[in-house]
Order: C-alpha cells, then structure tokens, then sequence
C-alpha cells in the first residue's frame, strides 16, 4: 500500500505531536483547571479550523456527517479532559503507554457492538498480550499507596473506551471531504459539554490569574499542534486509512511521552513499565499484523 503525501504528513504528525502533548497537558493543568484547560482549546481551535476551512473553500457537511461529528467529538474530547485528570496523579509516560493499547480496545468494541468481522486469533492474541500489559500497570497502580493513582488508573480506563467510542463513531463518515470543518464540528461539540463540567466541578475563571507562563505556553503548544494539526490529521487518517494502520500511532507514542517525561520532567521509569511497555508492544505488532486470507 503506497501512502500519498497528505497520509504520509498526518501520519508523522500523530507520531510525534500526539506523542508530546501527553507532557504538554501534565504542564497546562499545574495551573490552569481541567475542564476549563479542554474548554478554551476547543473554544480557540474550532474558529481557527473553521476560518482555514473557509479559505480552503469546502463544501458544507451534510446532515449524516454533522451528527456524526457532534457526536464523535463529544466522545473525544471528554477523553481528552479525562486525562488531564488522570495526569494528577499519575505520570505522563504511564498514561501513554496505557492510553497505547487503544486498537486493542478498538478492536474488542468494534466486533461487539459495531458490527465489525470477527478478529482473527492472531488479533486476539494480540489483544491478550497487550491487556495483560495493561493489567500489569493497572495492578502495579492499585497496590501503590495512592488514592489518586488508583482513582486515576480508573479514569485511565474510562477515558480509554470514551475514545474508543469516538473514534469508531467517526469511521462512519468516511466520505468527507471537507476534512478542517469536519474536525471544526467536532471541536465545537464538546465546548459547551466541557465548559458544563467545569461549572459542576466548581472551576474558577479567577484562577486564571495563577496561570503559569510553562502553562499558558503549555496551552498554547496544545492549540497550535495538538489540536489544529494533530486532531485534524488524526481525524483525517481514521476516515481514509486502514484503522490497522492508523494504530501504529500507538506503538510510537509512548516511547515519545515516555521519553520527554524522563527528560524534561524527571518522571520515573520503573522496571515493571518496562515489562508493561514489552507486554504492549508485542500485543500491537500482533494486532496490526496483515492477516493473509486463503482462498478455498
């Protein structure tokens, strides 16, 4: 399969920027609140997404894909806030790797309530292989003496299948052509859901004047790159890319989280996530094997 240029762009921008935004939201959340951090990302990239939109002159969404859009987001970006409370209390490059094993839970989710085919049992065994590296982390977390870290093992999860759900709703609008409104829509959807969330969790804009300039810039790098380019080429690869492709993502962004939090963070690295990471990374390479079909 030969990759165009678009694919191969998007491709490298989910590996790399996706992979670093993981530290990026661990920073913006020191300071500024969660729902309220989610919120202005959306509030901020979605005029930007649909005024490049509008340059790009493309067409309108149909009704098909503007429900599909709405509802998608809302899945997306309540993930995505999740994280910022799971970062709290666990590290970045935990989180990574955790959040990693996603085409596991694609997979799983898609055959039962999408009506995708029956994985073969080589996928399953992938998807064995890659949970038990879940559960390895997920144990190590629940037996640590921190509340925070078993709540947030447990937000991990919910945050997971919450993406999972969104990215396999979104696989039905594969027809779209106007990929920056698309991606606008969805990042609209979940403004006002997010900015709900902060109200009931009691966010205070006033402690926006607490705000750290590694936040602001945090926040800032989130926008920019996180959203504006690596929400849209993620959008765009799992519209028009095999979703077995799409998934490699997922083995090339923990090593990066894992890697800038080491380094710019100091966060640990125990040997049990190394024995996690093997785990995963095993359970990936099985799971987006080609699988030869034979003919009878």
């Amino acid at each position: 399969m030969r990759l165009s240029r678009t694919a191969i762009f998007c491709f490298l921008a989910v590996y790399l920027i996706w992979g670093s935004t993981y530290l990026a939201i661990r920073i913006a959340v020191e300071t500024i609140p969660v729902w309220l951090l989610i919120t202005l990302r959306n509030m901020i990239a979605a005029p930007i997404m649909f005024g490049l939109s509008t340059l790009a002159r493309e067409q309108r969404l149909n009704r098909s894909q503007i429900r599909i859009a709405l509802m998608s987001g809302v899945f997306l970006f309540l993930s995505n806030g999740l994280v910022g409370f799971i970062e709290k209390s666990i590290s970045s490059g935990v989180v990574a790797v955790v959040i990693g094993s996603m085409p596991i839970w694609i997979m799983i989710f898609g055959w039962a309530f999408f009506k995708h085919a029956k994985p073969a049992a080589i996928k399953v065994l992938g998807g064995v292989v890659g949970l038990s590296g879940v559960a390895l982390i997920a144990r190590d977390s629940f037996q640590s003496d921190s509340t925070g870290s078993a709540l947030g093992m447990t937000l991990l999860f919910l945050s997971m299948w919450l993406w999972a759900f969104g990215t396999l709703i979104q696989r039905r609008a594969s027809a779209v052509v106007s990929p920056f409104r698309f991606a606008a829509t969805q990042m609209a959807a979940a403004i006002l859901p997010t900015f709900l969330l902060s109200l009931a969790t009691q966010e205070s804009v006033s402690s926006f004047a607490n705000v750290s300039t590694s936040s602001a810039l945090a926040l800032l790098y989130l926008i920019v790159f996180g959203s504006v380019i690596g929400f849209t080429a993620f959008s765009w690869l799992a519209r028009n890319i095999d979703t077995q492709l799409v998934s490699t993502y997922a083995l090339v962004n923990p090593v990066v989280a894992v890697v800038l939090g080491s380094l710019l963070y100091g966060e640990p690295v125990s040997g049990v996530f190394f024995v996690a990471i093997i785990l995963i990374g095993v359970g990936l390479v099985l799971l987006i094997r080609p699988v030869k079909q034979h003919n009878s």
